[in-house]
């Protein structure tokens, strides 16, 4: 009785922090390449970064 009692809750808990989360936007691989891009652009534009 204890094992299905806490078997049952920890399925809950899965199912609650599942719902309650926030989902990810999924993105194309335009947009990430579109953001590295945007990232390797920055990168570059720091003159007073020294390497």
């Amino acid at each position: 009785m204890t094992t299905a009692l806490v078997v049952l809750v920890l399925i809950g808990l899965v199912v609650w922090l599942s719902a309650a989360r926030p989902s990810l936007p999924l993105l194309t691989s335009y947009d990430r390449d579109r953001q590295l891009a945007e990232l390797r652009a920055m990168g570059c534009s720091r003159a007073d970064v020294h390497l």
